[in-house]
């Protein structure tokens, strides 16, 4: 008799230290199987293609590619693989964007270790996830007024340009740029110049500003 396949996860930090904790913890469980480790979002890409996990286990705050951005091009890329988020941020505006991008829960990095398993499990078994904080931020947000989500749309950016702003506000050039993403500099240029048009930003510091705010960028503090 053929034993049940385990779930494959892809671990994705920039802390070391995390992914050796979360591996050990669910290489210790008889269903689960860690296929690989990544230190950030396009590093994630890269191994969601080569290792085919059943699951990403992906923070938010990572530099090169958040593992928002970076969620919603593994959900584009490979639709039957799911994606869970483990944060620290409770953030209302990363979660709805989670969700938006596709992710099938999201977990706070304060959870116990018996939730991140039982998160693992249920998305495993095709149903969301979130932690009980994060459930009823996202009821709340239901019953706010209409009008935020407008002005929210007022200054959307496409997941391209996201990533475009990121790269920007962590010091790279519009050459730099081109080489991490594949694609050409008078892309990079054009990309640039929406996002500045969108956003009314007239200097790199409001770029900076704004990516900050939107948690694209990871601040130490």
């Amino acid at each position: 008799m053929n034993k049940p396949s385990k779930i494959k996860i892809l671990i994705v930090d920039d802390h070391n230290v995390v992914r050796s904790g979360i591996a050990a913890l669910l290489n210790n469980q008889p269903d689960i199987e860690v296929v690989g480790e990544a230190s950030d979002g396009l590093d994630a890409i890269e191994k969601v293609k080569k290792l085919q996990p059943n699951i990403v286990l992906i923070d938010i705050s990572m530099p090169g590619l958040n593992g928002i951005d970076a969620t919603y091009r593994i959900r584009k890329n490979e639709e039957g693989i799911k994606v869970l988020i483990l944060t620290q941020y409770d953030n209302e505006e990363y979660i709805k964007r989670a969700l938006q991008c596709g992710a099938s829960g999201y977990l706070l990095k304060n959870s116990l270790a018996t939730d991140l398993l039982h998160a693992i499990r249920s998305v495993h078994a095709g149903d969301l996830f979130f932690t009980p904080s994060v459930s009823k931020i996202i009821i709340d947000s239901f019953v706010k007024q209409p009008t935020q989500e407008v002005k929210l749309k007022e200054v959307e950016l496409t997941p391209r340009e996201r990533e475009i702003l990121q790269l920007i506000a962590e010091g790279n050039t519009n050459h730099s740029i081109a080489d991490k993403l594949f694609i050409s500099i008078r892309t990079v240029e054009f990309h640039r110049a929406n996002i500045i048009e969108k956003l009314n930003a007239h200097d790199v510091a409001s770029l900076v500003k704004y990516a900050i705010q939107k948690g694209l960028v990871k601040v130490d503090l």
